[in-house]
């Protein structure tokens, strides 16, 4: 009997803090995700593959053969495939599994610093499309009076820290992934190629990806921080450099190449169901 009255207060006693312990991570996950500044920045990211679907279009003589109709029933998949509430899932799993309470509590102690709320501001008022015009001009000013040495210096030690070129590359790759999908899902089934086989064709490219990406991770770094100082970009780097930091960063690089990659294939059997009612449509 005492073992029973013993058994039951562990499970009385341990059981709760268990759930409490458990609620607690979750909440810390769910306001980083918050505070991180990547939903703003997720938002953005069906509009970059709309816009990389309409110039496939232009320059693709298979799907300029394809109806307006059809045409515009891919593009519109796209928001739905690519929903940033499925990023967010994919993402907020990566978190859950590989980041501990403490490196939470590690990321969101900067996250919530006045100098971490500063940098998430600058780079969520960055991921605009009006931003991104500025940005072009801002580019193009700096073949006049280029940046001084050291500025640049710094902020190539953030790249590194932060992962941002990493970042954009997997971006761009698996937008380009997502692309040819879609342009191979429009095909007779027996031209369309093997997506192994588009895969790898794919990654042919990662070393003109990753020096184009550099290059632009540089313009965007010099114009979005223009207003911060050198010793407060040695603070994000230091952050980016510990332990929680650069956790942190390779679970959000791997959560957006999932999602990424899980999309370009749900669009591709997308694409395909809706050329294949098409087809029996115009049967019909």
């Amino acid at each position: 009997m005492r073992f029973k009255t013993l058994m039951w207060a562990i499970v009385f006693f341990v059981l709760p803090a268990t759930v409490i312990a458990q609620n607690t991570k979750e909440e810390l996950i769910q306001e980083l995700y918050g505070k991180s500044g990547m939903e703003k920045q997720i938002e953005q990211l069906p509009l970059l593959l709309q816009v990389g679907f309409d110039q496939a279009v232009a320059a693709d003589d298979r799907l300029k053969a394809l109806t307006r109709s059809v045409l515009g029933e891919m593009r519109s998949s796209i928001k739905m495939v690519f929903a940033p509430e499925n990023f967010k899932k994919t993402i907020v799993g990566e978190c859950r599994n590989n980041l501990s309470a403490d490196d939470l509590k590690s990321i969101l102690g900067w996250l919530n610093s006045p100098i971490g709320r500063k940098f998430t501001h600058l780079e969520e008022s960055a991921s605009t499309p009006e931003k991104y015009i500025e940005m072009q001009r801002f580019a193009s000013q700096l073949q006049k009076t280029p940046p001084e040495p050291e500025r640049v210096k710094l902020l190539q030690q953030l790249d590194s820290a932060v992962k941002a070129t990493e970042t954009n590359v997997e971006v761009t790759m698996n937008t380009q992934l997502a692309i040819t999908i879609a342009i191979a899902s429009s095909l007779p089934k027996e031209q369309q190629p093997d997506y192994d086989n588009l895969v790898a064709a794919i990654e042919q490219t990662r070393p003109l990806v990753e020096d184009a990406m550099r290059n632009q991770t540089l313009v965007y770094t010099l114009y979005t921080y223009r207003s911060v100082l050198h010793a407060e970009l040695r603070q994000y780097i230091a952050f980016a450099s510990s332990p929680a930091g650069t956790k942190y960063h390779n679970v959000i690089i791997s959560g957006l190449k999932k999602a990424l990659l899980e999309g370009a294939y749900k669009w591709g059997e997308s694409i395909a169901d809706i050329i294949k009612q098409s087809e029996g449509k115009s049967e019909a």
